[in-house]
């Protein structure tokens, strides 16, 4: 592994429970009979290798975590109930030079101050409004989004988990994704980007915003690539809706979205159905505070750190129904549940039993008690 991966490495482990991203360094000063923040970069650039079939290696161990998460009876169920699943995109900022391969950056639309990202596809399929992540890909600069469904489906069939409806990001919205989706026989959803230029009236003058007409909801055809030799035809959804003061906007909103088997259901259904798309934004707020930070350049690291991340998630979504506490207030009694801060609060206290707290840090938590 290149060294560089013993720079700047800041892991989720704390002893202070407003500070999740501290260095390894700084965690392992903090607690007692912890090793030596060389001794655990030493551990991580022996066990860890940068090269594409050694990241693919890691990815597996990583998914057969994930697997063996997901609760027995909903594992018993996959093959006779139907599951909604969602395939997702997520991309962490970059800001340096790939480790040995240039295809281990991604370019996209500016973030944090940098268009370059280390991107990951996750698989995650909901019960009883619970998500679980099932599967997570490294996705490569040179390669396209179709090849990382189809690799993501290779593990959903491993599984052999029946599917209702695929929910897919929007950056997977190519004709290339929908025929691979289609060949397996899978519903999908697939919200459509708009672009284009508008004229003088505001309305959109090509792609699919030439279909924003009327006043309702509708379902049509369109055509992705017209006049293309790699044109390719579709069912699509076009959903009107009005915000209703809803983000300070008091106007109708278009929204376009690729479909195929969902069934018969009204347009605007659809929208709702994807807007619902398993909380998937406060999904990503929830794996960015338990995701570790880290400056190495290292993929196969950061790889770890997001997997590990969705492995306490997977676990949160396990414990949080079964964990809570119960106030009450005259004849009223008020269940609250586990938060996730929360539940980092409790490991970070369980790594200062297992491992001690060092004296100064003692200290420090005696005179903050006092002061409080």
């Amino acid at each position: 592994m290149n060294k560089r991966i013993a720079n700047h490495t800041k892991p989720v482990v704390s002893a202070q429970l407003r500070d999740n991203r501290i260095t390894i360094e700084g965690a392992c000063q903090e607690l007692d009979q912890a090793p030596s923040g060389n001794s655990v970069r030493e551990h991580l650039s022996e066990s860890l290798d940068d090269h594409r079939e050694a990241v693919k290696q890691l990815e597996q161990q990583i998914n057969t975590a994930l697997e063996d998460q997901v609760p027995p009876r909903v594992r018993r169920r996959w093959s006779q109930a139907r599951y909604e699943m969602a395939i997702d995109l997520h991309d962490v900022p970059y800001h340096g030079q790939p480790a040995l391969d240039e295809n281990e950056v991604r370019r996209g639309m500016a973030k944090s101050g940098t268009t370059h990202f280390h991107s990951y596809a996750t698989l995650a399929i909901v019960h009883n409004r619970r998500r679980y992540e099932l599967a997570i890909t490294f996705v490569w600069a040179d390669e396209s989004m179709a090849d990382v469904v189809q690799r993501l489906i290779g593990y959903k069939n491993r599984l052999k988990v029946r599917v209702r409806r695929m929910y897919l990001d929007k950056g997977f919205c190519s004709h290339d994704v929908m025929a691979v989706l289609r060949r397996h026989r899978l519903p999908y959803i697939i919200p459509i980007p708009v672009r284009g230029k508008k004229d003088d009236e505001g309305r959109y003058e090509g792609g699919i915003g030439r279909l924003f007409v009327g006043q309702r909801s509708y379902y049509t055809r369109y055509t992705f690539n017209e006049e293309k030799e790699d044109a390719y035809t579709t069912d699509v959804a076009i959903v009107r809706t009005y915000s209703a003061g809803r983000y300070g906007r008091h106007r109708a909103t278009w929204f376009a979205y690729a479909i195929y088997g969902v069934g018969h259901i009204l347009p605007n259904q659809i929208f709702t159905l994807y807007r619902r798309r398993f909380g998937i934004e406060s999904g990503y707020r929830q794996l960015e505070q338990v995701r570790a930070r880290t400056a190495s350049t290292s993929p196969a690291l950061r790889l770890l750190l997001v997997g590990l991340a969705l492995i306490i998630l997977n676990a949160y979504m396990t414990v949080r129904l079964q964990w809570f506490t119960f106030q009450q207030y005259g004849s009223r009694d008020r269940r609250i549940w586990l938060t996730l801060r929360r539940l980092i609060s409790l490991i970070s206290h369980w790594l200062e039993q297992l491992f001690g707290m060092t004296l100064v840090q003692q200290q420090w938590c005696q005179s903050y008690a006092v002061v409080s």
